[in-house]
């Protein structure tokens, strides 16, 4: 517990604390959750920041979907603070938007399906608010309000079962329109797994080519190079770009050499509310354009160190 007592709850997730044995002039305690053990490592006056008190189910959403970043939450890693939490939020790639929240909702009944048109097993009422975070809701009233509005939309079927403890619907299953929809959301790219690569196409680069597709590979999606795409004679390079990155789920786009056609697709994919990882070589990193040097970017300076790193990001923030 360092040389502070833990609180009670945990400042991420409420969970229980258990004090964990330091001789760190700081609060630091072990939560059990998702079948794991987690230590996390507080300044001893920490108190959530407002942004953070109010976005920290996020963080939790993180944690049950196995995206919080392993070096929080061991004895070597860096202590949290508001900065760090803050960070973290706002760089997690997860449905913040009503539309996003919804796209997500629907998805996710989608897969809880044993059949097209089969009612829909919702969990009981003592997993619901785990529900709600694993998805990114604030609460299960939260994820109510969605599952609402989808009924209202004729996206799917269910009984109104509020009552005076709350708004509730039951014996879902989703409309064949539910059905259009989940299709239109995979064609969108939101569920796909596909990665659109933009990246310099000259021969110095080939090796690099190699060790983001590795990369991309390693994490079980599909890597997409226009350069590699057979294209109808009746499509400009541009429209198939622009299809490619519609229908894909995130893009990579390495800066490197600066080409002009990396920064329009990072931005397209930007103006699409698609996920960007920015990649540069270290010796080249100064040379980037102030529009998006301060995104952040993995920069490395070698492929065994670019391939373990996209490989990480991936993972954490888009698988």
């Amino acid at each position: 517990m360092g040389m502070m007592n833990p609180p009670e709850r945990c400042h991420i997730t409420n969970e229980r604390t258990e004090n964990y044995p330091s001789s760190w002039d700081l609060v630091e305690y072990i939560i059990s959750i998702n079948g794991k053990r987690m230590l996390f490592r507080f300044p001893w006056e920490h108190q959530n920041n407002e942004f953070v008190e109010n976005k920290k189910h996020i963080l939790h959403g993180m944690i049950l979907n196995g995206k919080f970043p392993a070096e929080f939450s061991n004895v070597e890693g860096p202590i949290l603070n508001n900065d760090t939490l803050e960070k973290l939020i706002r760089n997690a790639i997860v449905p913040n938007s009503p539309e996003g929240k919804i796209n997500s909702l629907l998805s996710y009944l989608h897969s809880l399906q044993s059949f097209e048109g089969s009612q829909i097993n919702w969990p009981d009422n003592e997993n619901r608010q785990d529900l709600a975070k694993r998805l990114y809701f604030k609460n299960y009233q939260e994820l109510v309000f969605y599952l609402f509005t989808l009924h209202e939309q004729g996206y799917i079927d269910g009984r109104d079962a509020t009552t005076k403890d709350g708004a509730d619907l039951v014996g879902l299953r989703l409309t064949y329109e539910g059905l259009a929809k989940v299709i239109e959301i995979n064609e969108s790219g939101t569920q796909s797994n596909r990665c659109f690569v933009a990246m310099s196409f000259s021969e110095a680069q080939s090796e690099t080519r190699s060790a983001i597709r590795t990369a991309i590979d390693n994490c079980d999606f599909d890597a997409i190079l226009i350069d590699e795409q057979h294209i109808d004679s009746d499509v400009t390079i541009n429209d198939a770009l622009i299809a490619e990155i519609r229908k894909s789920k995130f893009v990579v786009a390495d800066f490197s050499e600066h080409k002009h056609g990396v920064y329009f697709e990072a931005g397209f994919a930007l103006g699409l509310r698609k996920p960007v990882i920015y990649l540069c070589a270290k010796n080249d990193f100064s040379n980037t354009h102030f529009d998006t040097n301060h995104y952040p970017h993995i920069i490395y300076e070698n492929l065994e160190e670019l391939t373990e790193k996209l490989q990480t990001k991936i993972e954490a923030w888009i698988k």
